[in-house]
């Protein structure tokens, strides 16, 4: 059987590592820009108004800048873990990153409308806004299960790593979960002070992020131990 050649295995390898820094450092700069929108935009109670509704301020450039950080993290996370994964339930996941990724483009792209106008009062752009938000919310906790999942079968990926990605994941299940209960997929206008789904949304968003940043500063220290592919076949 052929060998494969060891300087394309290494290029690949070296690709995937900057893939990977790459996906780290945006997903890093969209923490920090929502962090800072709770400062810069204080009138969005993030007890119950969503993230989204920062677009709407004075500096909703900044979270549509943030929305775009974070679907480009998405895809240059997907580049870093392509070339070396192998398993089913991984390839799927990655599918379902890439669905998160366009989702989170159209977030950035059409403005949401404020939570309080009813579905039927929605704008064109609201509309849209909210298909993106469809693309991720529900998509994020199976992709995030399934790249653990064949992650979690490779000796390669550390027992911390793999308890970090299994807390992350079970963070943005949790959190998904806390929010349908408390009423954050119905649209009927009536969200006021007093619900908490926007901790939910706080929550969930910074889940998955976080677990962005451990699966690729990991495959980061994983490229760089190997000189060629680092293979996560299960």
């Amino acid at each position: 059987m052929p060998q494969p050649n060891k300087n394309t295995s290494s290029a690949v390898s070296g690709f995937s590592r900057r893939a990977a820094r790459l996906s780290f450092a945006v997903t890093l700069a969209f923490v920090a820009i929502l962090l800072a929108l709770h400062a810069l935009e204080p009138e969005f109670a993030p007890s119950w108004r969503m993230i989204s509704e920062y677009e709407l301020g004075d500096f909703g450039w900044l979270m549509q800048l943030a929305f775009f950080c974070l679907g480009l993290g998405c895809l240059s996370l997907i580049a870093a873990m392509e070339p070396s994964l192998r398993s089913i339930g991984g390839y799927i996941g990655l599918f379902f990153l890439l669905i998160a990724a366009a989702g989170l483009v159209m977030a950035g792209t059409f403005q949401t409308d404020p939570i309080t106008v009813s579905r039927d009062q929605w704008s064109a752009h609201g509309e849209l806004h909210g298909w993106g938000s469809l693309m991720v919310i529900p998509v994020a906790p199976i992709a995030s299960s399934l790249i653990t999942w064949s992650f979690g079968r490779r000796a390669q990926f550390g027992a911390q790593a793999r308890r970090l990605l299994w807390t992350a994941t079970a963070v943005i299940w949790l959190s998904l979960i806390a929010f349908i209960a408390g009423g954050g997929t119905q649209f009927e206008g009536t969200r006021g002070p007093g619900d908490w789904t926007g901790w939910a949304n706080r929550v969930f968003i910074v889940g998955f992020s976080l677990w962005m940043m451990i699966v690729a500063w990991n495959l980061m220290k994983a490229y760089k131990a190997k000189s060629g592919h680092f293979n996560l076949q299960a």
